[in-house]
C-alpha cells in the first residue's frame, strides 16, 4: 500500500493525541508543533511529494517549513531520548501501515 500524507498525518496525530485538523491549522501551541514537525519529518520521508506539496497537506505552509521541522526533529531526534523514542515507535506504525 502507498502511505499518502493523510495516512502519516492520522497515525501520527493518534499516536499523539492531536487532531488532525489542528496540525492542518494555525496553532502554534507546543504540543501540536511537534506533532505537525513530526508529521512532515515523515511525510518528507515515506512519500515522493515535493516540499512545497507537503507544506500544502499541513495548511499551505512553505516548503521551508518543512524542511525547518525535518532539521528540527533529526536535531532533536540526536540530543533527547524520549523524544527519539516516540519518533520510532510514530515509525513503527508508519512502516506497518505501507506495507
Amino acid at each position: 500500500a502507498t502511505l499518502t500524507i493523510e495516512d502519516i498525518q492520522r497515525i501520527v496525530c493518534e499516536h499523539m493525541d492531536v487532531s488532525e485538523d489542528r496540525i492542518r491549522g494555525k496553532t502554534r501551541k507546543r504540543e501540536v508543533v511537534r506533532a505537525r514537525q513530526i508529521a512532515m519529518y515523515f511525510a518528507k520521508k515515506h512519500t515522493e511529494h515535493s516540499l512545497k506539496d507537503i507544506g500544502l497537506h499541513f495548511g499551505g505552509r512553505d516548503h521551508s517549513t518543512v524542511i525547518y521541522a525535518n532539521n528540527t526533529v533529526a536535531d532533536r531526534m540526536e540530543n533527547d531520548d524520549q523524544f527519539r523514542d516516540t519518533v520510532d515507535q510514530i515509525g513503527r506504525k508508519i512502516e506497518r501501515h505501507g506495507q
